[in-house]
């Protein structure tokens, strides 16, 4: 169970894939990039609670780069997470998400996937054929076969990745309390039609980074390994043109994670504090 808490926890603040049934198609996403550029750099420290006693066990950190592939001028979105040395000795975890994307409209044009979890090892590639709307997928788990497939996809179809950076493209003007907000997410060879509901406005004091207004989502989670059943995670994101994750939190199975930001730079937009 602690193993799979602690990749849990660091895995966590990479993609969060809530499971709404009321979440809509997310074909016309129409999404413009307004809200990163290249050389924004972010960390969040991840911590866990067991009995009310907080240990902070990793970090993820997220990059936007520029980069040029398949021929053309592309953003290359890269997340990092691992553990720190201390549970290095408990349960070691080094993975890497890294999503190449439309500077404009984030539309991926390739992704990749690099994981170690406790010895656990497991690689993911996607391709994405826009003219045919296909991902030619290669899976690889413990170093063994790759696995190939092509999937068919919808016009608007992220990865884990892209997905995070084009949540932060939408337009959160005028927007009411239960509004679900649909994307469509493939992982692994699965495609999500998923959701986030607004909750409300909330000032959200986080140490290190200032007393700010957000806007709190809600997500329902995928029952597995580490989440149950009816539980939630609510994320703060700054209510201004960066739309910035601050500050996540969810129980689990045993205990809580929360991940909240440390580190910042080369954002878009000065946040107003």
């Amino acid at each position: 169970m602690k193993q799979h808490i602690i990749a849990g926890i660091v895995s966590f603040a990479i993609f969060l894939i809530p499971n709404l049934s009321t979440a809509q198609n997310s074909s016309d996403c129409h999404i413009t990039n307004s809200a990163f550029q290249v050389g924004e750099q972010i960390t969040y420290q991840v911590s866990y609670t067991w009995f009310f006693l907080w240990t902070d066990v990793g970090e993820v950190n997220f990059s936007v780069l520029s980069d040029r592939k398949s021929n053309k001028d592309l953003l290359h979105l890269k997340s990092t997470g691992y553990t720190y040395p201390f549970y290095d000795s408990f349960f070691k975890v080094r993975d890497l998400y890294e999503s190449w994307v439309d500077p404009k409209t984030i539309q991926p044009i390739y992704f990749n996937r690099d994981i170690y979890e406790g010895g656990y090892t497991k690689e993911n590639e996607y391709k994405f054929d826009w003219l045919k709307n296909q991902v030619s997928t290669r899976v690889r788990r413990k170093k063994g076969d790759n696995l190939y497939d092509t999937l068919n996809i919808e016009s608007c179809t992220f990865d884990v990745i892209s997905a995070i950076y084009a949540a932060r493209s939408y337009n959160y003007s005028n927007i009411e309390a239960k509004k679900i907000f649909p994307i469509t997410v493939l992982f692994d060879k699965e495609i999500y039609n998923i959701g986030f509901k607004f909750i409300a406005k909330e000032q959200k004091n986080i140490k290190g980074f200032g007393k700010v207004t957000c806007l709190k989502f809600m997500v329902d989670v995928v029952v597995g390994d580490i989440f149950s059943g009816n539980q939630k995670i609510f994320v703060w994101v700054t209510d201004d043109p960066n739309h910035l994750p601050v500050y996540i939190e969810s129980p689990i199975k045993v205990g809580t994670i929360k991940a909240k930001i440390i580190r910042w730079k080369g954002l878009r937009h000065e946040v107003e504090l």
